[in-house]
C-alpha cells in the first residue's frame, strides 16, 4: 500500500471532459499504468495540438501548438518536435487556443461564457477508490477522498505501474467570475447571494426554471439570466 501511496500522493498536484455529467469509473488494476487505460484521444482536449499562445503577466509571449492534458491536468505544447509543459503557472495570465482561452487557479479552467458574468470549465480526473487485496481474496478499501485528494496529474507518475487496484473517475466542475470576484464554484448556495438585493429574484427564476447544477445548458442559461442582473 506504501509504494501506491507514495505514488498517487507524487502525482496529486491539480485537478478536472468530457461532459458536465459523471462518467464511468475506471479501475486500474495492480501491474499496469494508468496511461495504459486512456488512448491518446481520450487524454486530450483537441484530437491535435493547436496553434495557440501563452501570454504572461510581466507581457511574455509563448506561441507554439499547445493541447490540454486531462489525465494530468497539464497545459502542454510542442516547440521544435519537443512536447513540452507550461510549468511557471502562478506567472500565467492565461492561454489561447484556436478560439478557447484557458485561465490557471488550482488547475486548468477552460472560459465557455464571457460577459460580465463568466463561467468556467474545470475538467480532469478523480481517483475515487484505492483497492488491495486482502485475506481469502478479500477487498480492502481506502477512501480516496480522506487519503489521497481530489485530483491526478503529473504525466511522469502516469507512466509508473501500480501495486493495487485504484479506481478513477473523469469529472467536470464549473465555476463562475464577476467583476467582484473570480473562480467561485457555480452552485446554488453561490449564486443565490451574488447581488446583494437581488437574492428575491434570484430564487424566482430557480423557481421557475429547474436547474441542474451539473448541466453545461442549463448553467449557461442561468448565467444569461445573472449577467442581465449586473449594471
Amino acid at each position: 500500500m506504501k509504494s501506491t501511496i507514495f505514488i498517487i500522493c507524487s502525482i496529486l498536484f491539480i485537478n478536472s471532459c468530457l461532459s458536465a455529467q459523471k462518467s464511468e469509473s475506471v479501475t486500474i488494476k495492480s501491474g499496469t499504468r494508468i496511461i495504459d487505460y486512456f488512448p491518446v484521444a481520450e487524454r486530450y482536449r483537441y484530437p491535435d495540438f493547436t496553434e495557440g499562445k501563452a501570454i504572461f503577466k510581466n507581457g511574455k509571449i509563448i506561441p507554439g501548438k499547445f493541447n490540454y492534458n486531462f489525465l494530468s491536468g497539464e497545459m502542454q505544447f510542442i516547440r521544435l518536435a519537443d512536447t513540452l509543459t507550461v510549468i511557471n503557472t502562478k506567472d500565467l495570465m492565461f492561454i489561447a487556443i484556436a478560439q478557447d482561452t484557458f485561465y490557471y487557479n488550482n488547475g486548468y479552467m477552460e472560459m465557455i461564457r464571457n460577459g460580465k458574468f463568466k463561467v468556467f470549465l474545470k475538467q480532469g480526473v478523480v481517483i475515487k477508490d484505492i483497492q488491495k487485496e486482502g485475506a481469502f481474496g478479500t477487498i480492502n478499501r481506502s477512501s480516496a477522498s480522506e487519503s489521497y485528494g481530489y485530483v491526478l496529474t503529473g504525466g511522469r507518475s502516469l507512466d509508473l505501474i501500480l501495486t493495487e487496484d485504484v479506481v478513477l473517475q473523469k469529472e467536470a466542475d464549473y465555476f463562475y467570475s464577476t467583476p467582484e470576484n473570480e473562480f467561485v464554484r457555480f452552485s446554488k448556495k453561490n449564486i443565490i447571494k451574488i447581488l446583494p438585493g437581488k437574492e428575491d429574484v434570484i430564487k424566482n427564476y430557480l423557481k421557475s426554471n429547474k436547474t441542474d447544477f451539473e448541466s453545461r445548458d442549463n448553467l449557461l442559461r442561468l448565467a444569461d439570466f445573472l449577467d442581465d442582473l449586473f449594471h
